[in-house]
């Protein structure tokens, strides 16, 4: 723990094996993460001996219930188990886990500057890598407030062969067991061949022979065992053939595995002493991505096999890491790879024909604070257990095609630290992080960024999700926008879109560098793609609204859940004939929302506002008759004013006149009809509606223009009203027509409940 020299640090020890030190200080400003964990063993032990385990937890916040978990695998454990900690076996198919961990857990609160500390002891039960993971999850934002730390230790036979930390080696391979079967990981993506160019030469200090031979071929497959448990095909690998000789080994082929992890390779059988001594070693690495090792890139060397005769075929089978440890390195590679048979191009970047290759720095016990693209080296850096997420893997993968395809000329993003998918992090950090986002979600055809302490939900959030921001500074907004506008799964309310993201998405990213997502918005437009309604609403439903208003057509009822607390739903009508037209609002019977309405798209200049209370129909009419409103364009907003629920609103253009006796059918989604009913001055008439079944209510209006009244009315200007005879009975209204000459009426008829048939009559 830092302090200021200034300071003082009070040291609480506990004879419970719990240390816990409090510093009098003001709390620590969180960077990148407000928890931090260590862990370390004290010797490396042997099988059957003990070591003591030290691991501390710190927080530079104020936490509740943060749950602390201490993983022993199946190669050891828990001997002394840490004071305030519990025991519990956990069953698990991680490779590392050796079918089991013992974890010792507990739950407690922290404050601000916090370091607690615990003590234990583990007991080696068997050879190889042991990883023990450390993890500290706070259950509020745990984007932040968590964090995990592996420490490697390699547990041998006896203590010359055992030593802290875990050694840079060639892996090994073996067959996978008998009946095991690989599957692809992403069987939806066509297989697709990375980049070729750099791959090594074959060489050979051994001279031609004389008589040309058939050559030998080696055939196999090289595959992994997932953090799942499934065995998977690891397509892309580089393949080499080598000779084993007495001096330097030749290298006699090269090839990658195909999308099924498959191989075959040919090669001269020039070995003079016999034939070829051939063994093939499989490298994480193409010409277009690699993982490694402090820079070295992995590689895994079969058994040998002596003496290849001329024209023979080698079946070396299907093979694997046999270290368990080196599973996640292989599993880290397929995820890119599963990202390049998703990419359009050859390259990251499709413009591109010099393929840039892109380097993951990854290592069972490497902890860096965060999992990072470092721009200048053009890599990316993996904590130990990152593999398992795949989110997280091509989320890192995303910024660097990012940077590729602007030509390394990455936007400032600004990021504050520490920063969360769904809160505000600013316009140019929701984009730089919101394109990653998306691009691990588009990969794999999931709309869920999972590591290893959260999940979020990208797609199915709207306006009013808990815990989440609005608008375009929030990445997880950015990322669920890209989302909607490409896939198929098209959820309530203004998500009607299922474009191809290899034309308006990638197409504008590989035309523009865009600093924000307003500018690749922009862009998309400059470019020729449609950034009209239905695209804005898909952006609308992802609470970005660059000037949406959802257009309403004839008798089209829209169902919409409740406008949020300064969040109004906006729409466009257009009156395109010389009639009245109404528009018209029902909320829940338990809510109140308002109806107002515009003469233009911008929303400054408002012609009328509706009010009429909780459950009741708010409905704006205008009159498009002679005298009255022309015909155009006009845009109704909803507002929110109490309650909660799902409105109906619904667009009656007019264009209908009233008939003496009409049935109208109207559903629970049907909110509004309108009938002109044009009669000379002086005319008295008398309007009827009258429902079929006892569940509907209806209300009747006329509405008049004469002068006195608007063009434009609220119901609280009707001319004449009956509503007040409740669910099942008749409504009727008489009304006179004012002088001084013949005019149009219109008589509206609000379904204000239930479901069936109205006979509207007039005498």
């Amino acid at each position: 723990m830092r302090i200021a020299s200034s300071l003082c640090a009070v040291i609480i020890l506990s004879t419970s094996g719990v240390v816990a030190t409090q510093a009098v200080a003001e709390p620590a400003k969180c960077d990148v993460r407000c928890v931090h964990v260590r862990a370390e063993l004290d010797r490396a032990p042997s099988v059957g001996e003990t070591a003591l385990v030290s691991f501390e937890v710190k927080s530079d916040v104020d936490l509740k219930a943060v749950r602390i978990d201490a993983d022993v695998p199946g190669i050891a454990r828990w001997n002394t188990v840490p004071d305030g900690l519990s025991v519990t076996e956990v069953s698990s198919r991680v490779p590392t886990d050796f079918e089991k961990v013992g974890r010792a857990g507990t739950t407690m609160d922290l404050t601000a500057g916090q370091t607690v500390r615990f003590r234990g002891a583990v007991t080696a039960a068997g050879a190889g890598t042991l990883l023990l993971t450390v993890r500290a999850v706070a259950p509020v934002d745990p984007q932040v407030n968590s964090d995990t730390f592996v420490a490697a230790t390699t547990i041998g036979a006896d203590q010359q062969s055992s030593y802290l930390g875990s050694r840079a080696e060639t892996g090994a391979t073996s067959r996978l067991p008998d009946g095991a079967k690989a599957t692809r990981a992403t069987p939806w993506l066509t297989p697709s061949a990375a980049s070729a160019a750099t791959l090594p030469k074959p060489h050979s200090d051994d001279p031609p022979r004389a008589a040309q031979a058939a050559p030998v071929c080696a055939t196999g497959s090289w595959n992994y065992r997932d953090h799942t448990g499934t065995f998977r095909p690891a397509a892309n690998f580089l393949v080499e053939a080598w000779d084993d000789d007495f001096g330097p080994d030749d290298l006699l082929g090269v090839a990658l595995t195909d999308g099924n992890g498959g191989f075959r390779l040919c090669f001269p059988n020039d070995d003079g002493s016999g034939g070829a001594d051939v063994y093939l070693k499989f490298v994480a690495q193409n010409g277009s991505w690699g993982v490694e090792f402090d820079d070295d890139p992995y590689n895994f060397r079969t058994a040998t096999m002596d003496d290849a005769g001329d024209g023979r075929t080698l079946q070396f089978g299907a093979q694997q890491p046999t270290d368990p440890r080196y599973m996640r390195a292989v599993e880290a590679f397929d995820h890119i790879n599963s990202a390049s048979d998703w990419t359009p191009g050859d390259c990251w970047d499709a413009d591109d024909h010099d393929c840039r290759r892109v380097d993951f720095n990854w290592r069972w016990d490497y902890n860096p604070s965060i999992n990072h693209y470092d721009q200048d080296d053009d890599e990316v850096h993996l904590r130990a257990n990152a593999p398992d997420f795949r989110s997280i893997v091509v989320h890192e993968l995303g910024h660097a095609v990012m940077d590729d395809v602007y030509n390394d000329n990455f936007p400032t993003a600004n990021c504050p630290s520490p920063h969360f998918i769904e809160r505000n992090s600013g316009a140019n950090c929701a984009w730089t992080e919101g394109f990653p986002d998306w691009y691990q979600a588009a990969v794999f055809n999931d709309h869920e960024y999972r590591a290893d302490t959260f999940a979020v939900e990208l797609e199915n959030v709207t306006w009013g999700e808990p815990g989440w921001d609005n608008g375009d500074v929030v990445e997880g907004r950015v990322a669920g926008a890209l989302l909607d506008l490409a896939d198929t799964h098209n959820e309530p309310y203004w998500d009607t879109r299922s474009e191809n993201p290899y034309t308006e998405i990638w197409q504008t990213f590989l035309r523009f560098r865009s600093s924000n997502f307003a500018e690749f918005w922009r862009q998309r437009g400059q470019a020729g793609f449609d950034v009209g309604a239905e695209p804005l609403g898909v952006l609308y439903q992802n609470t970005i609204d660059y000037g949406f208003r959802e257009p309403l057509g004839d008798y089209q009822t829209r169902v919409r859940p409740a406008p949020g607390q300064n969040q109004p739903h906006r729409y466009r009508v257009d009156t395109n004939v010389f009639f009245w037209s109404v528009v018209a609002l029902r909320p829940p019977a338990n809510a109140d929302y308002d109806l107002r309405l515009y003469d233009d798209a911008d929303l400054r200049s408002l012609l009328a506002v509706s009010v009429a209370g909780q459950g009741e129909v708010d409905f704006i009419a205008i009159d498009s008759n002679q005298g009255g409103r022309p015909p155009g364009d006009f845009y109704p907003e909803v507002t929110h004013v109490n309650g909660t629920g799902d409105y109906r609103i619904q667009f009656a253009n007019g264009a209908h006149l009233l008939a003496p006796q009409e049935k109208v059918t109207m559903g629970e989604n049907n909110v509004v009809v309108a009938r002109d009913h044009c009669v000379e001055a002086g005319t008295k008439f008398t309007v009827t509606a009258t429902p079929d079944n006892a569940s509907q209510d209806a209300q009747l209006f006329v509405m008049s223009s004469d002068g006195s009244r608007p063009v434009i009315a609220t119901r609280a200007q009707a001319a004449a009203s009956s509503t007040g005879h409740g669910p099942g009975e008749a409504e009727t209204v008489e009304f006179t027509a004012p002088g001084p000459a013949l005019d149009c009426y219109s008589v509206v008829l609000v379904n204000k409940a239930g479901n069936g048939t109205y006979t509207i009559s007039v005498s």
